[in-house]
């Protein structure tokens, strides 16, 4: 066979060498073609089945040297249904009345059952036409078999490794090292995906096996075919293939040799024996034997790697993962060099470690020549990448994954990295405190670490004296832990939580003690929404003190809003990451002659570390637009007054009961509740569609709303219905009493001091101005303002008749502009009557 040395489709090469040598031809859209064969055959190019058969045709033509002219295409079968085609027959006669091969070609990426069905067919059809051999081919995937030595009904003993070339004899192996002929084949990024999904899907067997378990043992097999790569030498077959007229077991027998042999030399990547049946390792076999994956560029090898752990991790184990342009963008923000030590105490998968691998080896193939630059980053990849992950099945993959990548596992461990540092260095010596020069990680979110589950609370600055505390919060302090005093630097994916929420300032504050912060890049919504998660988050980019000494410093404060990707998960164009970056390393040389452009300054600013000083230190808190309106509000004549100073009180809401769901309704008040779809985006209430609930009637009569009450909507998930907007109760047309839903705040204004509806109209210019977009916080998709933050809104207070005119302007404009609104549509809808009355009368 053709060995394919670069990333293009292995049919598309195929299919070129098929039109080069004009035995195969397209019309000019390409959507037909037509093979010149015995007969010049045209059919229809539109199916990916055509596909798979125009490239094995070029191959049974160049590699097999089967004369064109003895070949036909879709020959019917006597004895079998009118519709049945044979896809391709060789025949061993200029008159076409020997057949000699018979083949059916199918899609790639078809099940085994399909698969199977396709061998019965194939069967069927070399058994009515007489002929010798049969070929079944599916993409990578293919098996053929001697029809005529056997009976009719055996598929297993007959089973040959190869279709002999030009009527020869049957090889015993088809793939040999070192032969030109006989090489694998490298195949392309989505050609290698398809064969591992193909794999696992035969071990998961439909769902028979645990998910966690199949990728487990299909790991084994993916081994077991790289050690087989390497550890063949030239001239002999491989041993990861299926030989002619070889069983199950004797396939199954010499791919655990393989194994066992492994696991002897390096008992930490697997400490289990191969759990699957004969069959079932036979059939993988039958899928990954072609591949040469060794041979496939690293780049290329390790997105598809990515993407199939990806599409499976979220598929079915609901595993995190961090998508692959954020990875890189804080390997580039660090700088990774090759005597750099690199540790990720919550590894996953490796993908940061791989991706500093991958830094270091492009560095070294740019600056050495070939050799010289593999041992370079080989050496950088055993000594220099550390990686701790807490699930043992994980951190096998990871392992996994560094091997497939050329190695890097050998410092990789399962332990938990919250544990005393005593406890991870009886695994592997090498993780020892304020060792590393980066820490690079996306620690697990949400995870609460219980006292009374983990002994070592205590023994954390940010867990002393509490029952509990969050994992990401432990993580930081873990992370600060490990790195060089002074030198250090940490690259942390956090949620915003912790840089914005009131309740977590002593973690802010440890930040701040602990480290030098030298970044804060804000990532979008979108972020890991594709990948299985959507906490609003941020990266953290910290240096190490010595000490913990004051020290006035720059911070670059960044907005990434395009990150490469979209939400689908789909490419963007546009990657502000680029930006970003090169503004860090400007940065990073000189922090007192950074010149930000113009254009750029609404997202990328410098700040003081001053400014964070026991307050918020996200990136949207300082942004300039929002410092320029508390600027303008504080330089502002008039005197002020915060909003807190202004309430009488103030009432979160309840959401009560469906009146269906309660049979004993004595407590209960029906009410009307106005929830944050009865506000419109023009700041007026909808009372055409609002829910009738019971409530407590001790909390409705709490809760029922006045006129001049103000409703602020501080929690949504909504583009359409987005937190900050504000009402203001005039009128409630209703019999019932009316109260408001848990995502809604009622705010009840003391007339003494400040007029309601001034309030209603400074709260309504805030968020036009798009005040209110930064002060909130995101969890889990929910937006939430920041209440605290909303209490504390300084508050312009012109004199009493000043703000009643204000306020009117606007409610009366408001009213204004929604009767004409009403009129308009009246007048449309009237109009759309006409027409159809002229059209259809």
């Amino acid at each position: 066979m053709k060995n394919n040395n670069d990333t293009q489709s292995i049919f598309q090469k195929n299919i070129q060498r098929g039109l080069e040598a004009k035995i195969i031809s397209f019309n000019k859209d390409k959507s037909k073609i037509t093979y010149h064969c015995s007969r010049d055959y045209t059919t229809s190019f539109k199916n990916s089945e055509e596909t798979i058969r125009a490239s094995y045709f070029s191959e049974l033509v160049i590699d097999y040297n089967y004369p064109k002219k003895k070949i036909d295409i879709e020959v019917i079968v006597p004895r079998r249904t009118p519709e049945d085609r044979a896809d391709i027959v060789i025949y061993e006669d200029d008159d076409l009345k020997k057949p000699y091969l018979v083949v059916e070609c199918k899609k790639d990426g078809i099940t085994d059952a399909e698969f199977k069905q396709a061998i019965e067919q194939a069967f069927g059809n070399a058994n009515s036409l007489r002929a010798k051999f049969a070929s079944v081919v599916a993409g990578t995937t293919k098996t053929a078999f001697d029809i005529a030595g056997f009976k009719p009904s055996e598929r297993e003993k007959n089973v040959i490794s190869d279709i002999p070339e030009r009527y020869g004899k049957t090889p015993k192996y088809r793939f040999i090292k070192g032969e030109a002929d006989k090489e694998l084949e490298t195949v392309s990024r989505e050609e290698l995906i398809k064969a591992l999904e193909k794999a696992h899907d035969t071990v998961w067997q439909g769902g028979k096996l645990a998910p966690t378990t199949a990728f487990d043992e299909v790991s084994k097999l993916l081994f077991c075919k790289l050690k087989d790569e390497k550890d063949t030498p030239r001239q002999k077959p491989y041993q990861f293939q299926i030989g002619t007229h070889e069983s199950p077991d004797e396939v199954y027998k010499r791919i655990d040799n393989i194994y066992q042999k492994a696991k002897q030399e390096d008992s930490e990547v697997f400490k289990e024996d191969i759990k699957l049946e004969p069959k079932i390792v036979y059939n993988v076999v039958e899928h990954l034997q072609v591949l040469a994956i060794n041979k496939i560029d690293l780049d290329t090898k390790g997105i598809a790697f990515e993407r199939f752990m990806q599409d499976f991790f979220k598929g079915k184990m609901g595993q995190f993962f961090t998508p692959r342009l954020i990875v890189q963008f804080c390997i580039q923000m660090m700088n990774v060099q090759k005597d750099n030590l690199i540790l990720d105490p919550a590894c996953g998968s490796g993908g940061f470690l791989l991706n500093a691998m991958d830094k270091v080896r492009k560095s070294a193939e740019e600056n050495y020549d070939k050799q010289e630059a593999k041992d370079h980053w080989h050496r950088f990849a055993q000594n220099n990448l550390y990686g701790i992950e807490i699930n043992d099945q994980i951190a096998r993959v990871c392992k996994m994954n560094m091997i497939i990548h050329d190695d890097g596992h050998t410092n990789i461990i399962s332990a938990d990295s919250l544990d005393d540092f005593e406890n991870i260095n009886k695994i592997n010596k090498g993780f020892q405190k304020d060792s590393f020069d980066f820490v690079l990680t996306n620690p697990p979110f949400g995870a609460v670490i219980k006292r009374s589950e983990k002994d070592y609370l205590d023994k954390y600055v940010l867990g002393k004296g509490k029952n509990n505390q969050k994992s990401e919060i432990l993580f930081i302090e873990r992370c600060i832990d490990f790195v060089k005093p002074k030198t250090g630097e940490i690259a942390i994916v956090l949620p915003d939580s912790i840089a914005i929420n009131s309740s977590l300032q002593d973690v802010r504050d440890f930040i701040l003690e602990k480290t030098q912060v030298l970044s804060i890049v804000s990532l979008p919504d979108c972020a890991f929404a594709h990948y299985g998660a959507n906490v609003k988050s941020s990266l953290f980019f910290l240096k190490k003190k010595e000490k913990s000494e004051k020290t006035k410093y720059p911070i670059l404060m960044a907005k990434a809003e395009r990150i490469g990707y979209k939400a689908t998960g789909k490419i963007d164009e546009v990657n502000d990451f680029e930006k970003i970056l090169d503004y860090f390393q400007k940065f990073i040389k000189d922090k007192e002659k950074l010149q930000i452009n113009k254009k750029d300054k609404n997202n990328i600013y410098l700040i003081s570390s001053e400014e964070l000083e026991n307050k918020r230190i996200d990136v949207k808190g300082y942004a300039p637009y929002f410092k320029k309106i508390k600027l303008t509000i504080n330089n502002h004549k008039n005197p002020k007054t915060v909003l807190k100073d202004c309430i009488e009180k103030t009432e979160a809401g309840d959401w009560g009961i469906d009146p269906k769901k309660i049979k004993d309704k004595s407590n209960y008040e029906l009410c009307y509740v106005l929830r944050s779809t009865n506000f419109d985006n023009n700041f007026n209430l909808d009372f055409s569609k609002v829910a009738t609930r019971l409530i407590k009637k001790e909390t409705a009569k709490k809760l029922q709303l006045k006129t001049n009450d103000i409703l602020i909507e501080k929690s949504g998930g909504s583009p359409y219905q987005p937190v900050g907007r504000v009402v203001l109760i005039k009128k409630l047309p209703f019999d019932k009493p009316t109260i408001f839903s848990n995502f809604l705040q009622k705010i009840t204004v003391n007339k003494s001091i400040i007029e309601p509806t001034y309030v209603y109209a400074y709260l309504q210019t805030l968020y036009q101005m798009g005040y209110m977009e930064y002060i909130q916080n995101q969890t889990t998709g929910i937006k939430n303002l920041l209440m605290e933050e909303f209490y504390n809104i300084s508050i312009i207070k012109p004199k009493r008749e000043t703000q009643k005119q204000i306020a009117n302007k606007l409610i009366n404009s408001i009213e204004t502009a929604k009767t004409k609104i009403e009129n308009a549509y009246k007048n449309l809808n009237s109009s759309k009557e006409e027409v159809k009355d002229k059209i259809f009368t």
